[in-house]
Formats: structure tokens, sequence, C-alpha cells
């Protein structure tokens, strides 16, 4: 005789798993839910099936009370983790924000043109119709050939994090930006990141993880991507040789003129400013002054909210894609 599913054991189960029961309650179980509930078998069954679905889990897994709850399998997933980071650190990251993927793939309505091989070709594409490649230019860009991108966060509290990932669901990439990080910049630059890592083949099938990208990364393929991604911006590496400057008022100075002169995105040369000679107290100074209202992750998702057809989603699904995006 099988055993009835009951929602004390299920929240038991997926805390297990890293998914505790306020993020349960907060962001997997249905509107129509409520604790009275709890003492209906059909509706902790329906309930344990939509929190399958929206979290991308296993679902003969967790409607077996005697199983081990698991993640639905992806097509030989990577890891370009930190050296201290184990990988089953990253699956409740990897999990989310691969169903956060199938469900933005799945609403996608343009078809998919393909990425440039060649750095230079996407930037004279962008600034074909841009006078400068910045974020709003690159989102732009990327949903014109049919390339979503979503910014999505909502993991439990104590899941790792990652800045990015780039996927690949039935033949469409997916770019999904998880950093917390407020200036648009930092976004911008993880999206030509992840963009490099499709142009250069690094994404077959499946997904790739970026835990955190750093320029002092080892791994030949996220060079690589660094260096895609700083040729977009840039249109060569290594294109700037910082001097040291006073402040972060006359790192403004610099970067407003440069950027007119080189049809660059002014708080992408205050970043590679700060990286280069390891001055984020002034680098941050600047980007205040050029950025006073931060809001780039909901930029990213006002796109993702006009641009996809979300009719092509069940009710649930929609509900939850919201709920997690914010739009």
């Amino acid at each position: 005789m099988s055993k009835t599913l009951e929602m004390p054991t299920l929240y038991k189960r997926l805390y297990a798993i890293g998914l505790p029961p306020r993020f349960i309650q907060e962001k997997a179980l249905p509107e129509w839910w409520d604790g009275s509930l709890e003492n209906n078998p059909v509706a902790v069954l329906e309930a344990a099936g939509r929190i399958a679905k929206r979290l991308g889990l296993n679902m003969a897994s967790v409607l077996d009370p005697d199983a081990p709850i698991t993640f639905k399998q992806i097509t030989s997933p990577r890891f370009k983790k930190m050296q201290k980071s184990s990988e089953n650190r990253l699956i409740v990251a990897q999990g989310l924000a691969t169903r956060v993927a199938e469900m933005v793939a799945h609403a996608c309505i343009k078809p998919f043109q393909g990425i440039p091989e060649d750095a230079s070709k996407i930037s004279h594409a962008i600034l074909s119709k841009n006078p400068c490649i910045n974020l709003d230019a690159v989102l732009d860009y990327c949903w014109d050939i049919g390339l979503p991108v979503v910014h999505f966060s909502e993991f439990p509290k104590t899941t790792l994090k990652m800045d990015g990932m780039a996927a690949i669901i039935n033949n469409r990439p997916v770019i999904v930006l998880s950093s917390n990080r407020k200036y648009s910049a930092y976004l911008l630059f993880i999206i030509l990141h992840e963009i490099g890592h499709f142009a250069k083949g690094h994404v077959q099938d499946g997904v790739l993880i970026d835990e955190k990208i750093t320029k002092e990364a080892q791994d030949f393929e996220e060079q690589e991507a660094n260096e895609f991604a700083e040729t977009i911006l840039f249109g060569e590496q290594n294109k700037y040789t910082w001097g040291q400057m006073g402040d972060s008022i006359q790192l403004t100075r610099m970067v407003r003129q440069l950027a007119n002169k080189d049809a660059v995105d002014a708080s992408a040369l205050v970043l590679n400013y700060a990286l280069q000679r390891n001055e984020w107290k002034i680098g941050g100074g600047a980007l205040k002054i050029l950025e006073p209202v931060i809001n780039a992750s909901v930029k990213i998702n006002s796109y993702l909210d006009k641009q996809l057809d979300w009719e092509m989603l069940d009710a649930d699904s929609e509900e939850y894609l919201r709920l997690v995006t914010g739009v």
C-alpha cells in the first residue's frame, strides 16, 4: 500500500535539498494554498505537483514520500566555480535558474538568428543602431536576435549564488543573470561574458554556470569569454591604460570625455579603471555620480515583460515567473 503524501514530510524532504519551508510558501505554492489544506490529501498532491513544476524538480521524486527529492536532470551541466566551492552547493541555483530559463525560452517568440563568432561584428551591429554599447543597447541586440535575457535572484537565503548562466534550451540560448550588483556596468559585462560563452561554443546544450566572473580567472574558457566581452565593449582588449585619478569627480570627467570620443559607455570605463588599478573607492564614487538611480535588474526584466508572449505560458507558470522576476 502506497504512503499518503503529507505536507510536513514534504517540507522536510524539500529542506533536505536546500529549499526551506518559508521559500516554498513564498515562491512555490500556488495562490489558492493555505495552511488549512495540509490535511487534505488531494490538495497536498496538487500542491506538490505545482511545487515540482515551478521549481524544476523531478516530479516522480517529489510525489514519492520515500524518495529523495531531486532537480530534473540537465544534459551535462558545466560549472565555472571558485576553487573552494563544490558543484553540489550550486545545484539549487542551477536547478531554479534552469527552470526559469525553460519558461523564458518557451515564451520567446522571436526566432533565434545566431550569434557571430567575431566580437567586432557584434559591436558593429549594436553601434549601427545605438550611440554606444550600454545596457539598453545590448538588451535590444539580444532580444532582436532571439536571445532572451532574464534577471533571476530569488533563491533561498542559504543557497550559494552565481553571477550568471548561459543555457541552451530546445536549441534556444538564454542568459540568466543572478548577480545582485546594482550598477548597470556590472550586469552589462556579465551579459557580454555569457554571449562570449555562446559565441565560442562553450555551451552546446544544457547549461553553463558562472559562479563568479573575475578578471583573474585561470580557466581558459573564462578568459576567452572575458576577452570577448571586452572586445565587444571597447573594440579591442587592453585598450585603456589608466593613470592614477585623484578622486571620483576627476575619474567621472575623464570617462565622460572618453565615452564621447570612443562611443563607449562611461560606466563600463569606470569599471575598467577600477579593475585595472584596484581602485574601488574612486570607481564606486564615479558610478554613483554617473548612475544616481540604480535599477539595472529592473531594466533587464522590463525588456522581458515586453518581449515575452505571456500567453504561451500556462497560468501557474506565468504567475511564478512574474513573481520571481518582479514584472
